[in-house]
């Protein structure tokens, strides 16, 4: 009887070469991943960029109906209930079905506005930071809004907002801040507090003013690019900032270089990426982005100077801050 002993094909393969196509593929790996990390994070930048851009048009829009920019907060003096620049821009941002629904005549925390509140507008969140938050308030009705009910305690959980603008400065008292104790004030930014500032009261001119920053991040604290322990700024008081609907302007001011030593008047001093409570602050290498009232947007540095960073938060010091300074 004749047997076959022709060799069989072999299956599978050796231990040597699934070693060296897991190598090959741990390559490829290494070498497409950080193309792939830095494609993402230039299109968060440029998503944040047009998120400002969008704003800067809204704020144009709102201007030529009403003659000047939106408040950047209400309740503080008149009679009007607690809110910010936020609710006012959504029929100029797309978000036309909300702001229809949006009740002026009562707190942005209240249960009538809660539904609208607790939306999350794309235009007022930079994907570069930290998805899913909320900006939790509890308050009680105030005395200025329609709401009848002053006893209860009521809590929404706001959609949050990266972006913000001032009120007034927080300068050292040293170094480059120790002749500028009357620059700052209450009422000498791009918006003011229950009313609308007309434009000509920006008397810098319009591509010199900052209108908004990013301040991204909150209600979490983040310094120098790490997340802190602990709530936010105001916890869930009535005036926590960083959700849309709420106040929308904070002091602004530069750090020390880790965020939270307070800023020295000297050359360490930071006003970008170092600390989102009072600081410029996104979730970019290099910079973030800010919004001027001529609509333009900017992506400025690490490196922008306190200094400067004053000067253009202030609409009418005199100093006309050249596009190179920046």
């Amino acid at each position: 009887m004749h047997t076959d002993h022709a060799a069989r094909p072999r299956v599978g393969v050796t231990r040597v070469e699934l070693a060296v196509t897991v190598g090959v593929l741990l390559v490829a790996v290494g070498l497409v991943l950080p193309r792939v990390q830095a494609a993402r994070a230039d299109a968060a930048r440029t998503q944040c960029h047009d998120n400002l851009r969008k704003l800067g048009q809204g704020c144009a829009e709102f201007e030529k109906t009403h003659g000047g920019n939106p408040p950047r907060r209400t309740g503080f003096g008149d009679g009007k209930p607690y809110g910010g620049w936020g609710p006012y821009l959504l029929p100029y941002i797309g978000e036309g079905e909300l702001a229809k629904k949006y009740n002026f005549k009562l707190d942005c925390f209240d249960p009538g506005n809660k539904a609208v509140v607790e939306t999350n507008v794309k235009a007022f969140l930079c994907p570069a930071s930290p998805a899913n938050r909320t900006v939790t308030i509890q308050s009680q009705a105030t005395g200025k809004s329609d709401n009848p009910d002053k006893d209860t305690v009521f809590t929404v959980n706001g959609g949050a907002n990266d972006y913000i603008t001032c009120n007034t400065l927080l300068l050292p008292r040293a170094g480059y801040g120790a002749n500028l104790d009357g620059l700052g004030g209450t009422q000498r930014q791009a918006m003011t507090d229950d009313g609308n500032l007309p434009l000509v009261k920006i008397t810098d001119g319009l591509s010199c003013t900052i209108l908004l920053i990013e301040q991204a991040g909150r209600p979490e604290v983040w310094r120098s690019g790490k997340k802190q322990d602990g709530g936010g700024q105001f916890g869930m008081s009535a005036n926590a900032r960083g959700m849309w609907a709420g106040w929308g302007s904070i002091g602004f001011g530069p750090h020390g270089p880790d965020g939270i030593v307070a800023a020295k008047g000297d050359a360490t001093d930071c006003s970008v990426n170092c600390n989102n409570w009072f600081g410029i602050y996104g979730f970019h290498t290099g910079g973030a982005n800010i919004l001027l009232c001529d609509g333009s947007v900017r992506f400025v540095s690490t490196k922008l100077d306190p200094l400067t960073f004053a000067y253009l938060t202030t609409r009418d010091d005199g100093h006309l801050v050249s596009p190179n300074d920046f």
